[in-house]
């Protein structure tokens, strides 16, 4: 209708009107049906090209600050970079605890130092929230804490189950998503946070495994609710795998429901 109105006003300024246009003699139907064609061709156009915009990039804004859904590389995009680990914060690439092709081995296999890395998922850092020992003595950290190495925070995301599987819960999800917030907002120190699509892996979800879609409208809704403002913003990088399965070109349209009081407290 934006793009009608911009046409209805040039031709206005200029003098012509659509009945200059069309066929002399033309009746009311005829020029009703040229309408109603030129508006389908026009509607088809201007979401032929917000969808091919959405694969590229979607950005809004939260409470106040900038928010990119970008495509591309987690680990050449400047910022504080979210790298997902289990309660424990085990290390062991082995396919067995970690596999080597997730976010997790990679980070730990190709960016991380294996002795620095130890000294710090060892260490009992600074944190909002207080660690446990599990039955067998280790030290389990409750979701969405968060550990600082260098550029990166390393966060407690899963429970691992005995056959040393990343295990959630849906309700679990969003409560890790509100901490993990919060965490940041203590170390972030200025930076821009950029995080992956959490959940989007190998993580198992007790009662079934949501959407790309729903986990990105959780991590969204979760920030907007945490009343959480990083100055230099949010990025979420996806890969172009996950990015081809879902409806970017939607995005805009959490923030406008959520102002209108829609949808604002479904969760996943």
């Amino acid at each position: 209708m934006a793009i009608i109105g911009a046409i209805s006003t040039i031709m206005t300024v200029v003098g012509v009107s659509l009945i200059d246009l069309l066929p002399k003699g033309s009746g009311c139907l005829f020029r009703l049906f040229v309408f109603v064609v030129l508006f389908i061709l026009i509607a088809i156009l201007a979401a032929v090209v917000t969808y091919r915009r959405s694969r590229s990039g979607v950005h809004l804004a939260i409470n106040g600050m900038d928010i990119d859904i970008v495509v591309g590389d987690l680990f050449a995009t400047d910022g504080v970079k979210v790298i997902p680990f289990d309660e424990y914060f085990d290390i062991q690439v082995d396919d067995k605890v970690i596999s080597r092709n997730s976010l997790n081995g990679i980070f730990i296999k190709r960016y991380a130092d294996w002795n620095t890395l130890k000294r710090t998922v060892e260490k009992l850092g600074p944190s909002l929230l207080e660690p446990c020992k599990a039955g067998d003595g280790r030290i389990r950290y409750p979701l969405g804490t968060i550990k600082d190495y260098n550029e990166y925070a390393l966060l407690a995301f899963t429970h691992m189950d005995k056959l040393n599987r990343a295990r959630l819960r849906r309700g679990e999800y969003e409560e890790c998503l509100l901490n993990m917030w919060d965490e940041l907002d203590r170390m972030y120190a200025g930076r821009p946070v950029v995080l992956p699509l959490l959940g989007s892996g190998i993580t198992r979800f007790d009662g079934g495994k949501p959407s790309e879609d729903d986990l990105l409208r959780c991590m969204l809704c979760t920030l907007r609710a945490s009343k959480r403002h990083f100055k230099e913003g949010v990025v979420v990088v996806l890969t172009e795998k996950t990015a081809a399965r879902m409806r970017l070109y939607e995005v805009n349209g959490y923030i406008e429901a959520w102002e209108n009081r829609i949808g604002e407290k479904d969760g996943l």
